[in-house]
C-alpha cells in the first residue's frame, strides 16, 4: 500500500495551519481543532432560551396570537454585534454550511430537553434564485443539524417559495406581513403526505414571525394537523431587523 500520498496530504495540511492557523470567527483565537469555526468561550457567552425566558414567552405568546402555530422552540438569544450575529453572517453569506449543522444538533438537543415531537422537518425555502445565488439554504443545514439528533425526516421539498420577496430588514410588523403573503405554496406531489402531520418549521432567526407563520398557514390549509416553529435564535426586531 502506497502510503505517499497520505503523508503528502497530511504535510500540506500542517503547513497550512501553520501559515494559516485556524481561528475562531467570532473572536479570533486559536483553534486547537481546525474543523471547528467557533470556539468554545464564544459558544458559551451566547445567552442560552429557556421555557421561562421573557424574550421567549413575549415571542411564543405573539406568534401564537396569529392562530396557525401550536408551539415555539428556540436555543439562543440573537444579541447585536455578538458572538451569534457573527455565527449567522458567516452560515448565511460566507458559505461555513457546517454552522447551521451545528446549531441544529444544538437545537436539536433543546427539543429533546422539551420534549417537542413532529412528524416531519421543514426548513424555510428560499427562492430559486436566492438559492442559485446562495448556493444553500441555510435553514436546511439546520434542519438537517436536528434531523441529525432526532432522527425526524427533512422535507426540504413540501413547500416551495413562490415569488422572491423583498428582504423583511427594514419593514415593520404589517409591512412584512404583507410582504409574505402568497409566499409559499406546496408542491402538488408531496401534497397527499401533509394529511395528519405534525410539521417543525425550521429558520435561523425569528423575530416577528410573519415569515413562520406564512408557511405554517400554508401547510394547515393542505391539511397539516399541528404546526411547530423552530428557530436557532429569537430576536427582537429593534436589535436584529431580522
Amino acid at each position: 500500500m502506497n502510503l505517499a500520498p497520505q503523508f503528502t496530504h497530511r504535510v500540506a495540511d500542517s503547513l497550512l495551519e501553520f501559515i494559516y492557523p485556524p481561528l475562531c470567527i467570532s473572536c479570533d483565537r486559536h483553534l486547537e481543532d481546525g474543523s471547528q469555526k467557533v470556539c468554545s468561550l464564544c459558544w458559551n457567552s451566547i445567552e442560552r432560551l429557556t421555557e421561562d425566558h421573557p424574550l421567549y414567552l413575549d415571542t411564543k405568546q405573539k406568534l401564537l396570537e396569529a392562530g396557525f402555530l401550536k408551539d415555539v422552540v428556540s436555543t439562543f438569544v440573537f444579541q447585536k454585534e455578538g458572538a451569534f450575529q457573527h455565527i449567522a453572517h458567516f452560515l448565511k453569506y460566507r458559505g461555513y454550511e457546517s454552522l447551521g449543522l451545528e446549531l441544529g444538533k444544538r437545537l436539536g438537543g433543546v427539543m429533546e430537553e422539551w420534549n417537542i415531537g413532529v412528524d416531519v422537518l421543514v426548513p424555510i425555502p428560499l427562492h430559486k434564485v436566492k438559492l442559485r445565488e446562495r448556493g444553500y439554504n441555510q435553514a436546511e443545514m439546520i434542519a438537517r443539524g436536528i434531523s441529525v439528533v432526532t432522527g425526524i425526516p427533512v422535507g426540504t421539498n413540501i413547500v416551495y417559495r413562490m415569488r422572491h420577496t423583498q428582504t423583511q430588514t427594514k419593514l415593520n410588523l404589517e409591512e412584512r406581513k404583507q410582504n409574505m403573503e402568497d409566499a409559499f405554496g406546496v408542491s402538488a406531489q408531496f401534497s397527499s403526505m401533509i394529511e395528519g402531520k405534525t410539521f417543525l418549521i425550521v429558520d435561523d432567526v425569528i423575530t416577528t414571525g410573519a415569515t413562520i407563520n406564512s408557511c405554517a398557514e400554508v401547510l394547515l390549509k393542505n391539511g397539516a394537523s399541528k404546526v411547530i416553529a423552530a428557530c436557532a435564535a429569537l430576536a427582537q426586531k429593534d436589535v436584529a431587523g431580522q
